[in-house]
């Protein structure tokens, strides 16, 4: 779970650097305090760690097995990853490239569900994804996150920083 929640941060942030350097996005101060990011950050990762474990569970873990044994682990992992990204269609903002980068992450997260830490570690890497993003206040996959203290702006083009769908996009 911790390599997971690792590679899961380090994976976003590099995301967002690129975003800054590439397309100027950037955060400005808003309202609330040290405490209210805090709190809310809190009741962010609350609402995030379930939805993660149960994509998780869902995408990859039976399913993926199952599909491995028959069809090997790569095109189960391709199948899998083109079924999590079209979960995601009706996400606000959706975009094909945003939904094409959704399926890139499945495969990732397919890949760190095959090393060490099986379930345990893909979820950590989708928690510590979605958990960066969120509580920097950026949208998980054009789902926004209201985080006092913080406000981000994507920058431009829309193509190349995810723009109101995130980084994902």
């Amino acid at each position: 779970l911790g390599r997971g929640l690792l590679a899961g941060v380090l994976t976003a942030a590099l995301a967002l650097l690129f975003s800054v350097v590439a397309g100027q996005a950037r955060w400005v101060s808003d309202s609330g305090n040290l405490g209210d990011y805090i709190v809310q950050s809190v009741k962010t990762l609350g609402v995030l760690a379930p939805a993660a474990l149960a994509e998780e569970v869902l995408f990859r873990g039976v399913p993926l097995v199952i599909l491995a044994g028959t069809f090997g682990r790569g095109s189960a992992i391709v199948a899998t990853s083109v079924m999590f990204a079209l979960v995601h269609v009706s996400n606000p903002n959706a975009t094909p490239l945003g939904l094409g980068n959704i399926a890139m992450a499945g495969i990732f997260l397919g890949l760190v569900f095959y090393a060490p830490g099986g379930i345990w570690a893909a979820f950590g890497a989708h928690l510590g994804w979605n958990a960066l993003l969120a509580c920097l206040d950026t949208p998980v996959s054009g789902v926004p996150f209201k985080i006092p203290m913080l406000d981000y702006y994507a920058g431009s083009p829309a193509w190349l920083t995810g723009g109101s769908f995130g980084p994902e996009g």
